[in-house]
């Protein structure tokens, strides 16, 4: 064994002749176990909110969308989807038509976007269900109302389900005049409630579905405005939406879920770095405590340090005691610290014990990224200030003769 680090760890463990020196070396450990804890318990959170938000996109948004690079309704043959729907890796595809809707029932005004959906979409978001309670009227819009927005609209619907009589909505659409301008204009519709879907409680709020030939049929235009994908767990999005730029060309405008995730991405990855910035600065503020307890401990030892020095250690030899020693108050603080923040996040991702506003848990991930990064930067600090705290050893070697 390395005769430094033998020593250094002897006067670790040993009592120091003062009591002072034990205090100032515990409040040292504290003050790094603490900074740790901080640290790793916000990123952990980070992870969970990185967590939260991507299974959030999951459930709502389909893992690739096409649309038209320059308008907004577009036309795709069928033997172009057939080709999409060969490639290998993806599941199912589905043409979707979205267009707001305007109610009005008893002095209220219900603003609504109505989402026209095929067959296939059912496969695309599996969490969408349809429950079906008559058949279509041929003369009305037949409409699927969200589970969680009865709620909402309960006076308007209930009319219309229980009366068993159409209700009528405006279509808000667009057309190009002569100037190649966009010019808006409502279209009058009767329709019915033929059911109920269940997608969550977010989308069962906001939409309102039917089937898109229906509302093809409505708008008197065989076209719809996106082409949403379904893929394959294991197949990588980037490669799959390179391989559909190659098949379609750059007429198509094609965006994978990760994107549309973007830039919630950009605001998290700006704090963490803000999060590091800050308790980089709260590690050098505690590490004045590790460098007053290297100092502390080089004075309580300043007479054995002079009698090694007099049998031949060398000088550097001394220093690397006391680096050791740095080293090793900074490894205890930081495996307490990380060990008390792992606990707690443990505790919380499990059993969800702290929640905001009473209902929903505080999102915890612990990820062995976000455990790697604190790990190393507080013993990287600690190794810093560790070497910086033997700068004085020679001058009190020499003093105590």
């Amino acid at each position: 064994m390395n005769p430094s680090f033998y020593i250094s760890i002897r006067y670790f463990f040993y009592k120091k002749k003062t009591n002072l020196v034990n205090i100032i070396v515990f409040l040292s450990i504290l003050s790094i176990g603490v900074s740790t804890f901080s640290l790793s318990t916000i990123l952990f959170v980070f992870s969970g909110l990185e967590n939260l938000n991507k299974k959030f996109y999951q459930i709502h948004y389909p893992d690739i969308t096409i649309s038209y690079s320059n308008e907004k309704d577009f036309f795709i043959d069928d033997n172009v989807i057939k080709i999409i729907k060969s490639i290998r890796g993806i599941i199912a595809v589905s043409k979707t038509m979205e267009k707001k809707v305007f109610f009005h029932y008893n002095n209220h005004e219900y603003f609504i976007p109505l989402k026209g959906v095929d067959i296939e979409y059912e496969k695309v978001m599996k969490k969408f269900k349809k429950i079906n309670l008559k058949n279509n009227r041929f003369d009305s819009l037949n409409i699927y109302v969200g589970w969680y927005s009865l709620g909402s609209y309960f006076p308007m619907l209930s009319h219309v389900i229980n009366m068993n009589m159409p209700l009528q909505m405006f279509i808000i659409d667009s057309n190009q005049n002569k100037t190649n301008t966009l010019v808006s204009f409502f279209m009058k519709k009767k329709v019915s409630v033929r059911g109920f879907f269940h997608f969550s409680p977010k989308m069962d709020r906001k939409y309102l579905f039917c089937d898109l030939y229906d509302l093809q049929n409505t708008m008197k235009k065989k076209v719809f405005h996106t082409l949403e994908i379904k893929i394959h767990e294991n197949v990588n999005m980037y490669n799959m939406k390179h391989l559909l730029v190659k098949k379609l060309g750059s007429k198509f405008n094609i965006i994978t879920r990760v994107e549309k995730e973007g830039v919630f991405y950009k605001v998290l990855n700006t704090e963490k770095i803000f999060i590091y910035f800050l308790f980089i600065l709260m590690t050098l503020i505690t590490g004045f405590n590790l460098f007053s307890a290297i100092f502390i401990l080089q004075l309580d030892k300043i007479k054995e340090l002079f009698v090694l020095w007099s049998m031949g250690f060398s000088l550097y030899r001394i220093k690397m005691i006391f680096f050791y020693m740095g080293l090793m108050i900074t490894t205890f603080g930081c495996l307490i610290g990380f060990f008390f923040s792992y606990i707690l996040s443990f505790i919380q991702e499990k059993y969800k014990i702290f929640k905001i506003a009473k209902k929903i848990p505080f999102p915890v991930k612990i990820t062995l990224k976000d455990s790697c990064m604190v790990i190393c930067m507080i013993l990287i600090i600690g190794s810093i200030i560790s070497f910086f705290s033997l700068r004085r050893i020679r001058n009190m070697i020499f003093y105590s003769k």
